[in-house]
């Protein structure tokens, strides 16, 4: 059983099938129509992609071709760091829920079950292992109403169970593990239709701000995403979560509005309203148990200024299999490896995380610049 449809969880069914496991179903609570956050993928995935059978598959769907970031952090001068000489060529700005969509349809049509609108609801012990209980969601992700029922309700048996669910860590919790806090971000993001033609950058673009930083990225379809990320207290204090305040700020950074010329950003350009959404990053103090393990943002969540999620997610879905299959065929458990395996990434992600906020020193009497720094360690 599979808890999560996202990325995390389509990674391991397919890993697990190549592991000789064939009895699958992947629960995902949405309908796949929901917007994502999650847009870019460095080169390196593409060696994921490859082990899990979907790479070729994945260059048909003509992402946006990412050719490395630019910043304009610790200085007021744009940096560049491209992937001009990175041997496995560049990274891609993705359409994320048509990759989320791509990820389900190869996880069905290689014969694995996934049921999508059925949010976890119930956990308890079965003489299988675990027993779920799952409620119906409806095509707009509320509570469904069928017309012959009142509420639907199913309940499943499964050995074993991977939570695949993201920062919310549903099942994780509910066995006992606990959410090792580093940092808690709010970020505010808004999607644009960009006027034809455009030559916005295929550039990822960073500009550090004395409230927090700004992030633009060019997707599929000649749409933009922008970020900013924040304090939940500046979120509100700068005005953030409405629509004129955050385009105001947005036209005020040094770079990025002027990287988009003489192209106006309006606030009828947007094509969705403003999605708020918190960005905590933590580690789970236990991974994995009896029967049951974290995979992706369930089982670390890193600041999104690491542009990992997705990478990480992949990476974690193929180590994660080979738990489960050790598991399955009575082989020395794995457990002890994945969660050293998982903590060894984020304290890696933790030291580049630190030394990169470090690099900012503009602004030394920003609450959110002084918190950034504190805020080195995990908080018990």
């Amino acid at each position: 059983m599979i808890l999560g449809g996202g990325p995390a969880g389509c990674s391991t069914a397919l890993a697990l099938q190549q592991q000789g496991i064939t009895q699958i179903l992947v629960v995902e609570a949405g309908h796949y129509q929901t917007i994502r956050i999650g847009e870019s993928l460095p080169p390196d995935t593409r060696l994921l992609l490859e082990q899990l059978g979907l790479l070729s598959d994945f260059l048909q769907e003509s992402h946006e071709p990412c050719l490395g970031s630019c910043a304009c952090w610790g200085s007021d001068k744009l940096g560049y760091n491209d992937f001009l000489f990175n041997p496995s060529g560049h990274g891609w700005h993705l359409d994320r829920n048509r990759f989320d969509r791509f990820l389900a349809k190869q996880v069905v049509e290689r014969g694995i079950t996934l049921d999508p609108g059925w949010r976890f609801q119930t956990c308890k012990s079965s003489a299988l292992g675990f027993r779920l209980g799952f409620q119906k969601q409806n095509e707009t992700g509320s509570k469904g109403v069928d017309v012959a029922h009142d509420r639907q309700t199913r309940i499943v048996d499964s050995r074993f169970v991977i939570d695949a669910t993201g920062r919310g860590t549903y099942f994780a919790r509910c066995q006992g593990a606990k959410r090792l806090l580093h940092d808690r971000l709010v970020c505010a993001i808004a999607f644009f239709d960009l006027p034809h033609p455009t030559s916005f950058s295929q550039l990822t673009m960073l500009e550090a701000v004395e409230y927090g930083w700004w992030y633009a990225a060019k997707l599929p379809n000649n749409r933009l995403v922008v970020a900013v990320a924040s304090e939940p207290d500046l979120i509100q204090q700068w005005g953030l979560a409405q629509k004129k305040q955050w385009l105001k700020q947005f036209k005020a950074t040094q770079h990025l509005a002027p990287a988009l010329g003489h192209q106006p950003l309006a606030t009828n350009r947007l094509t969705t309203d403003l999605i708020v959404c918190a960005a905590p990053s933590f580690l789970l103090d236990q991974v994995g148990g009896g029967g049951w393990l974290a995979v992706g943002d369930a089982a670390s969540a890193y600041d999104p200024i690491a542009s990992q999620g997705v990478y990480k997610a992949l990476s974690n879905g193929l180590a994660g299999a080979q738990v489960v299959a050790a598991d399955f065929q009575n082989a020395p458990s794995m457990l002890a490896d994945y969660q050293t395996l998982i903590t060894n990434q984020f304290q890696d992600y933790l030291q580049n995380r630190n030394y990169f906020y470090a690099m900012e020193q503009r602004w030394p009497d920003s609450s959110f610049w002084k918190k950034r720094l504190a805020r080195k360690m995990l908080r018990q």
